[in-house]
């Protein structure tokens, strides 16, 4: 069985009615040496079948492996462990290739053999259809900061460092990277248990095993889903947000000065928010204890002041013998612990 060129990742759970699209994306590639892996994670709809079709049709060229439910990361580490390509790249299941991604980013890596990883622009749809401003202009203040050279048409191998700008916070989504298979082995995968921002910590991992490079095109389609996690649990989140934020911390050691305080500037932030949240939800005990652990992560006289301000009210209400603080831990609390 020859080895395609590039293995095509899709975690996909109970997503039927969009998987189509993302599978007619990759057929509609100008480059057709290419495997399509479908990790079903425990789809209780028509997705087997939507699958077998495009099985039937494609033959071995789409593997399938059915798991029970275990988050798209676990499902991602699962299609690494059986691609067979020269280089991975992944696509979500509600989401798309545009015809010439695999064609650019592999001309890309054709010019600089080297490169770890390749990633390029999208474009983002939300739920009307309507596009907003590509991925590049929306994270341009990031992007700024990549300082690249050129070596052909929109093609460019990044010079500094990638990850120093990758670490104040994550610009490269799921679907705009391509990476060489040796680089993605046993070692370099997605953080499971996770439901938000897990690629961070993954590109970070890949940012420190070699050069990359970019396609200043937009190759990519990133559908805003109604129903979406990412969009329909804002709190959890933030808690979530806050895990890989210190799995960043154990992963990455040996950081600078500058890149562990703007870890730590984000772990406050992310302790504020959830701080407010707790106050929202009526738990002033526990937003007590996120000050507190917001301060401890950036001592500041602002953050000082919302914990004592926070006290004061935890205080009061005690006073008034009335609580939620309970509730509220089990909602959200234990995840920042």
């Amino acid at each position: 069985m020859r080895t395609p060129s590039v293995s095509i990742i899709i975690p996909t759970f109970n997503r039927a009615t969009l998987l189509p699209r993302s599978l007619d994306s990759v057929l509609a590639q100008t480059v057709s040496d290419w495997e399509i892996v479908v990790i079903d994670d425990g789809s209780t709809d028509d997705t087997p079948a939507v699958t077998e079709r495009y099985r039937a049709r494609l033959g071995d060229r789409l593997v399938r492996v059915r798991q029970p439910n275990r988050g798209s990361s676990a499902a991602r580490n699962v299609g690494l462990s059986v691609a067979r390509g020269h280089y991975v790249a992944f696509l979500d299941s509600d989401d798309e290739f545009q015809p010439t991604k695999l064609e650019r980013q592999l001309e890309l890596f054709k010019l600089q053999p080297d490169l770890t990883m390749v990633f390029s622009d999208m474009d983002c749809v939300d739920t009307g259809g309507r596009a907003s401003e590509p991925l590049f202009e929306m994270v341009a203040g990031s992007m700024s900061r990549v300082t690249h050279d050129t070596v052909g048409p929109e093609l460019h191998v990044c010079t500094g460092d990638v990850f120093d700008v990758l670490i104040d916070g994550y610009f490269i989504p799921t679907i705009v990277g391509m990476v060489r298979r040796d680089v993605a082995g046993r070692d370099l995968l997605f953080p499971e248990r996770q439901a938000y921002a897990e690629e961070w910590l993954y590109y970070l991992r890949v940012l420190r095993s070699g050069r990359v490079g970019f396609v200043n095109e937009r190759l990519s389609v990133h559908h805003h889903t109604t129903g979406s996690l990412a969009r329909s649990d804002k709190r959890r989140n933030v808690a979530r947000y806050y895990q890989i934020l210190r799995a960043i911390e154990r992963d990455f050691t040996d950081l600078t000065s500058r890149q562990r305080n703007s870890v730590q500037t984000q772990l406050a932030d992310a302790c504020r928010q959830l701080a407010y949240d707790a106050t929202r939800g009526g738990a002033r005990g526990l937003s007590v204890v996120r000050f507190a652990r917001a301060f401890a992560h950036q001592p500041r006289w602002r953050i000082f002041r919302e914990t004592i301000g926070a006290t004061v009210g935890c205080v009061a209400r005690w006073g008034t013998g009335g609580s939620q603080d309970q509730r509220a831990e089990r909602d959200v609390g234990t995840v920042v612990h």
